[in-house]
């Protein structure tokens, strides 16, 4: 098994006692029932946590900074804007959540097969600066320095808000503008803080650019790549040895004809048959398939990487092109297919 990652903060001895009785009964039950393997881990739930703290905080310093003088004090307290948030269950956004557990399965992933390796950094992406191909040489540096962007002064991982969606961006800014009113009405009246807010959350989100995105930064460098024959096995399995899961999945999406996301998706599903899938539409030889399970299969939750190969080699030709146009259907099909009870297989 992986060594669990980073390490969760203790629990507070001297906090006050939780709530106790009837009244969390529904909370307990929910939670009491829940599949242990789908569960967050504490790990996994602290980084998530910290990093919507970290991006709340951040909306609302941009949104504060463009107030007039004087109105910018409701948010020198992230952590009770993000609890008052969470209990409006305005937090509760499927592409936020689902994007924090992209990030926290990345960082999980990278760290854990850097630690084996004995590499503290990724170097894959990193030698591509000395590229031979100047666009390759600028597409690597700016992802790099993208990268960079999305770590605190203590090397922990953050959520760019350029890596929301344009739609996901604007439910989050608009969310944290209402949770300011109160603040800024204060000192300046209610519709003065209407109008105020309203005017600082639209010029924050005119400054949204999806396509400085980490996804899209990946993804433009693997195009460059792709075009001039760099996405070589001995670059993706290096990539693969350093846990770069983003890297390889939009390498499999641009292969398969899909979104990275879709791809990633497919990766991290912790199943075999899936994974195989997406490798043989992908094109991905066997060699390098086996290479891929070799360097991250059990971090994907993989355990027994023969047998996956078995999967790989006994794939038809026909159910390769059903596969392929499976996970080519638009994400929501496939979602109300499976609800429905009428998955893929």
């Amino acid at each position: 098994m992986p060594e669990e990652w980073p390490i969760a903060a203790s629990a507070d001895r001297n906090a006050p006692a939780r709530a106790a009785g009837r009244s969390r009964l529904s909370t307990v039950r929910a939670d009491f029932f829940l599949d242990p393997a789908e569960r967050l881990t504490e790990q996994e739930r602290a980084l998530m946590t910290a990093m919507l703290h970290c991006l709340v905080g951040d909306i609302a310093g941009e949104i504060g900074a463009a107030l007039p003088a004087g109105r910018a004090g409701a948010n020198d307290d992230d952590a009770a804007m993000v609890g008052a948030l969470t209990q409006a269950g305005l937090l509760d956004d499927s592409e936020l959540m689902a994007l924090l557990l992209r990030r926290a399965d990345e960082e999980r992933i990278g760290t854990a097969a850097r630690a084996r390796s004995g590499r503290r950094e990724a170097r894959a992406i990193q030698g591509l600066v000395s590229h031979h191909n100047g666009a390759v040489s600028a597409a690597a540096m700016g992802l790099i320095l993208a990268r960079g962007r999305r770590r605190d002064r203590f090397g922990q991982c953050l959520l760019g808000f350029d890596d929301l969606s344009h739609e996901a961006a604007a439910r989050l800014v608009l969310a944290v503008a209402a949770a300011l009113r109160r603040d800024v009405a204060a000192t300046a009246g209610t519709a003065a803080a209407d109008n105020e807010l309203s005017a600082a959350a639209d010029r924050l989100l005119e400054r949204h650019e999806p396509a400085r995105s980490i996804e899209a930064l990946t993804g433009a460098l693997v195009a460059l790549l792709d075009d001039s024959g760099g996405l070589t096995d001995e670059l993706l399995l290096a990539c693969a040895q350093e846990g770069e899961v983003g890297f390889l999945a939009e390498v499999l999406g641009r292969r398969a004809g899909i979104s990275g996301t879709v791809a990633l998706d497919e990766l991290l599903s912790g199943k075999a048959q899936q994974m195989m899938a997406l490798l043989r539409v992908a094109g991905f030889s066997r060699e390098l398939s086996a290479g891929l399970l070799a360097s991250v299969g059990d971090l994907l939750g993989i355990d027994d990487p023969g047998a996956a190969i078995g999967l790989f080699d006994g794939m038809s030709g026909d159910e390769v092109k059903a596969a392929a146009s499976w996970i080519a259907a638009p994400p929501a099909y496939r979602a109300a297919l499976e609800a429905l009870g009428n998955g893929n297989g």
